[in-house]
C-alpha cells in the first residue's frame, strides 16, 4: 500500500538536536544496564518493535528538562540484544496542529521493510471544557531509514469525536489479512475506564467493532496503554487503570498495571474474561507496559517509575528508565509468569560469592550493579538488605503468613503480597544503581522499585537469616549516559 505522506520538521530538528552539546548527567543514580534517557525526562515505552533484526524502542520524552514531562516527544533507541542500547535522534516532535501539545503514546508494526508508527496526537484547550482532545495518528520511516520519520498527510486517521477527551494509546497488530487496534478510553463523564477495539484493512481507515472490556465501577476512571495478545490459546488484556481504590495490600501505587485472561472470537469481536483483574507487579514503580512477539516469545517492558513522585534523579539531569525486558508465559492457573529475558546472561560478569549464606553475610556490588540469587528452606523466614548511604531497601519473607514485604522506607515505602514457594524457595534480585527487581520462584511474583543510595551498594543477609545459596554476580555496564559520551552516542 502506498501512503500519501508529508514531510515535517523532524529531519531538520533532528540535525539541530544532534549538534547540540549534551546536558550534564550525574552518574550516581544512572542505570548501568536498564535503558534510560540520554538526559531529560522519560516515561511510557512506545513503538516496541523489531526492524532489520534490531529491537527498537521509542518512549515519551522531554529533551528540555528532567524535572517535568513537558510536551511529549518520541525518544528513540535501538539494540541488538535488549541491553546494549544506542540512543538515536528524536523520532517525532509535537510540530503539527493535531499533536502540538504532545506526541502521546502508541505502537509500531513492521511491514514491507517499513515502520508504521501509530500514536495519539494531543491538543490542549486551556480554559475550555473539555480542556483537551486526542486523536490517533500515523507516521512512517523515510526510505527505509531507522532514524527519519514522516507524518501521514491526512492525519488524524481516527478522530474519535464521540470518545473525547480521553481516547489514547493505540496498540496495533495484524491478524490474517486485517489490522486491529486497541485504545484506552474514559466514558460516562470520564468516570469509568474501558478498552475499545478497531479494525482496518489498510492501516488508514478504521472502524470501531467492539468495546473489548470496561470497568464495572471498581477499576478506575481511565484505562491507559492497553495491549491485547494471545498466549497458549488464551487472550491477555493488559492495561494500566487510573483511579483504582486501594484494597489492603493491593493497588497501593497511584496507578496500576494489571490484566484479564480470557477467550476472544475474531468473528464476533467479543472478549470473555475467565479471570479476575490481577496486578502484574507489586513494587512501587511499574507502569505503562508494552509487549512484542519475537521467535514465539512474548517480551514485555515497562516504565520503571511512577507519576507524582519527587525522586532525586531529576536534579541529576535525567528522570525515568525502563525495566529489564521480561518474557511472559501463562501457567495452568491462567496467571502470567515473568522472567528476565535470557539475553541478560550475556552481560553478567564475575561471581563475587557463592555457597551458603549465614546471618550478616554481605557483598558490596562493583559499580552498584549485580544479580543476587537466593535459595532457602521453605520453612525459614528470610531478610535481605540492600544498603547504601542514605537509602536502604529491606525485602523479607514471613513464613507464618506467607507474605513478601519490600520496605524502602519513607512515606508509603512498604509493598507486600502473598507468595507460597512451590518447590524450591528461590529469589532472583537485580540491582542497578537506583533500581531493584525481585523475581520469585518461577517468576510468579515480581516487585519493581526505585531507590536512591549514595555511594556503594552492599547486599546483606539479615541477622536471623540463613540460606542454602547466597550467590552474587556482577553485571556490566551497557548503557552510557550523556556526560560519559558528551554526545549521547548519536
Amino acid at each position: 500500500m502506498t501512503l500519501i505522506i508529508c514531510y515535517t520538521l523532524c529531519f531538520f530538528l533532528t540535525i539541530v538536536a544532534s549538534a547540540t552539546t549534551a546536558q550534564e548527567v550525574n552518574d550516581r543514580y544512572y542505570p548501568r544496564y536498564h535503558l534510560a534517557p540520554p538526559y531529560g525526562w522519560m516515561n511510557d515505552p512506545n513503538g516496541f518493535s523489531i526492524y532489520k533484526n534490531e529491537y527498537h524502542l521509542f518512549y515519551q520524552y522531554n529533551p528540555n528538562s528532567s524535572l517535568t514531562p513537558g510536551i511529549a516527544h518520541w525518544g528513540h533507541a535501538k539494540s541488538v540484544d535488549l541491553f546494549h542500547w544506542k540512543h538515536l535522534p528524536i523520532a517525532m516532535y509535537p510540530d503539527q496542529p493535531y499533536d502540538k501539545t504532545g506526541v502521546f503514546s502508541g505502537s509500531a508494526i513492521i511491514e514491507d521493510d517499513t515502520m508504521y508508527l501509530f500514536y495519539t496526537g494531543n491538543v490542549n484547550h486551556p480554559d475550555e471544557n473539555p480542556d483537551h482532545e486526542q486523536h490517533q495518528c500515523l507516521a512512517t520511516n523515510e526510505e527505509h531509514s531507522d532514524t527519519a520519520f514522516v507524518k501521514y498527510s491526512e492525519n488524524p486517521i481516527i478522530q474519535g469525536a464521540e470518545h473525547q477527551p480521553n481516547f489514547r494509546d493505540p496498540k496495533v497488530w495484524k491478524h490474517e489479512e486485517a489490522y486491529y487496534m486497541v485504545l484506552g478510553n474514559s466514558f460516562q463523564n470520564n468516570s469509568l475506564g474501558r478498552v475499545l477495539l478497531y479494525k482496518s484493512t489498510d492501516k488508514i481507515k478504521w472502524n470501531e467493532v467492539s468495546v473489548l472490556h470496561e470497568s464495572n465501577g471498581t477499576l478506575g476512571y481511565m484505562w491507559e496503554c492497553p495491549d491485547f495478545f494471545e498466549l497458549n490459546g488464551y487472550y491477555v488484556l493488559l492495561f494500566s487503570p487510573q483511579g483504582v481504590v486501594p484494597e489492603g495490600d493491593k493497588y497501593r501505587n497511584l496507578y496500576q498495571v494489571g490484566y484479564f485472561v480470557g477467550k476472544f472470537d475474531y468473528e464476533t469481536y467479543k472478549f470473555v474474561p475467565l479471570t479476575e483483574f490481577v496486578e502484574l507487579d507489586h513494587g512501587n514503580d511499574f507502569y505503562a507496559t508494552q509487549t512484542i512477539e519475537k521467535a514465539k516469545r512474548r517480551i514485555l517492558i515497562a516504565w520503571f517509575d511512577m507519576w507524582e513522585q519527587n525522586y532525586p534523579e531529576g536534579p541529576d539531569g535525567f528522570t525515568g528508565c525502563m525495566t529489564i525486558p521480561r518474557e511472559l508465559t501463562l501457567n495452568k492457573k491462567l496467571k502470567l509468569i515473568q522472567k528476565p529475558v535470557s539475553e541478560l546472561n550475556l552481560i553478567k560478569g564475575r561471581v563475587l560469592r557463592g555457597g551458603r549464606g549465614n546471618k550478616g553475610d554481605s557483598v558490596t556490588l562493583p559499580d552498584k550493579a549485580g544479580e543476587v540469587l537466593i535459595e532457602a528452606q521453605r520453612e525459614d523466614d528470610l531478610e535481605v538488605l540492600f544498603e547504601g548511604a542514605n537509602s536502604t531497601v529491606i525485602v523479607t519473607y514471613d513464613v507464618s503468613n506467607e507474605t513478601i514485604t519490600l520496605n524502602r522506607g519513607g512515606n508509603d515505602g512498604i509493598r507486600r503480597t502473598q507468595w507460597r514457594p512451590r518447590g524450591k524457595f528461590t529469589w532472583k534480585i537485580y540491582v542497578d544503581a537506583s533500581t531493584i527487581e525481585l523475581f520469585t520462584g518461577d517468576g510468579e511474583v515480581t516487585f519493581s522499585t526505585r531507590f536512591f543510595p549514595d555511594g556503594p551498594i552492599t547486599v546483606r543477609l539479615g541477622n536471623n537469616s540463613k540460606t542454602q545459596k547466597f550467590k552474587v554476580t556482577e553485571i556490566g555496564r551497557t548503557i552510557i549516559n550523556a556526560q560519559t559520551t558528551n554526545n549521547y552516542n548519536i
